[in-house]
């Protein structure tokens, strides 16, 4: 009965209309905000990480602890001509005098491969190349060998000419010692036992230092003990420095330059192809579309007595009978209201007034009827319900006569 009649107290319609371009613009600016502070974010981590990256220990072109510009700069104040070079190419092509020239490399990066190190050995009359690893030693100084990590203050205990001016240098972070010992062999900075910072080998025409002090070339170093006059003595011996760090330029392939599909392992291009297939599919997997939302097309017309049939189903379901009784009354108090001529503003109380007189009916029992009755089972909705449509009846009846 109450799905009746709210059925047939439907007269009014609704319109859903679609979002308009305003709003959908509205909902978008939050997600173009959101992305350009990522991007602003992403920008700003990145200065900040590329501002802190020192660069490569040894660098002379560095300000940073690991670097070595602090002795670059003073040997340049000396008088020496200090070159810096990035390839081994360049290097050669810097060393015009290689008799009256120092080199000094590290390949800490691992960019040059056993030969090349060996062909970077062969450049000047005065080479220094700095903490070299096991293979390197093996291609160029076979009689020399790693002796492990090292960190304390060492004497000379040498008479290289490096070590006349720098009694005592900071060793470390490298140490190496002499499996072939002979005459051309000088030790210096160390023992046998702990190994020794730098390892002086005379091949004759040519002088080859393996070094493994590093700490005192370095800015973070440079102060401590002897080590200035230790690395202006080291390196400042002849007129030309050239100090060569090792890029990725330096990386070889197949007759020139390597190209990133040299370079890149085999299966980096087939995971590359099946990572794009792989996004191509699920993009199609997801993003299909399933069909229109509703079938009309927009704005849809949607009768309000299919809402109100709706939600007398959901009383009925949970037996809310008052909410029920109170839906009939707002309805037939403002159909009332409407024919008796009372403004929307209207209160219940007002139409009462207006009412009881015209139905000779006491204020007390329309107000039981309008205000407080409950039913307390399915019949006395019903006709509580049949009561509220006699009465509209009525007023209709004496105001507007047939």
């Amino acid at each position: 009965m109450s799905e009746t009649r709210t059925a047939q107290e439907a007269s009014s319609e609704v319109t859903v209309l679609t979002p308009r371009l305003g709003t959908t613009t509205r909902r978008a600016l939050f997600w173009v905000a959101a992305a350009i502070v990522l991007v602003v974010v992403a920008v700003v981590t990145l200065n900040l990480a590329g501002n802190a990256v020192e660069g490569p220990p040894l660098d002379p072109t560095s300000p940073y602890e690991a670097g070595s510009q602090a002795v670059a700069e003073v040997l340049r104040d000396q008088g020496v001509d200090v070159i810096v070079t990035t390839t081994l190419d360049e290097t050669r092509a810097a060393l015009v005098s290689p008799d009256d020239s120092t080199l000094i490399f590290t390949n800490f990066e691992g960019y040059l491969t056993e030969s090349q190190v060996a062909d970077a050995a062969g450049l000047a009359s005065t080479v220094i190349v700095a903490e070299p690893v096991l293979n390197e030693l093996l291609e160029i100084a076979p009689e020399v060998a790693q002796a492990g990590a090292s960190s304390d203050s060492v004497s000379a205990g040498c008479s290289a000419p490096s070590s006349s001016t720098a009694p005592q240098i900071t060793a470390g972070p490298s140490s190496y010692r002499v499996i072939e010992p002979s005459s051309a062999i000088t030790a210096c900075y160390g023992n046998d036992d702990d190994g020794y910072g730098l390892i002086v080998l005379d091949r004759g025409d040519s002088e080859l230092r393996i070094l493994g002090a590093t700490d005192a070339l370095s800015n973070g170093g440079i102060t401590a003990a002897d080590n200035a006059a230790f690395a202006l003595r080291l390196l400042g011996e002849n007129d030309t420095l050239v100090w060569y760090t090792p890029s990725f330029l330096d990386i070889q392939g197949d007759g020139g330059t390597a190209t990133l599909d040299e370079l890149a392992p085999g299966w980096v291009l087939p995971a590359t192809w099946l990572f794009v297939l792989t996004l191509l599919v699920g993009a199609l997997w997801r993003g299909r579309r399933f069909g229109p939302l509703v079938i009309e097309k927009l704005p849809v017309t949607v009768r309000s007595s299919e809402t109100m049939q709706g939600r007398a189903r959901l009383y009925a379901q949970s037996t809310a009978r008052l909410h029920t009784l109170d839906s009939l009354r707002i309805g037939t108090i403002g159909r009332i209201a409407g024919l008796c001529g009372l403004p929307s503003t209207a209160s219940v109380d007002d139409v009462i007034n207006r009412i009881s007189p015209l139905v000779g009916q006491p204020l007390a029992s329309l107000r039981h009827l309008l205000v407080d009755a409950e039913p307390a089972s399915d019949n006395e909705l019903i006709t509580l319900s049949d009561e509220l449509l006699a009465l509209e009846d009525r007023v209709r009846t004496i105001i507007r006569p047939a």
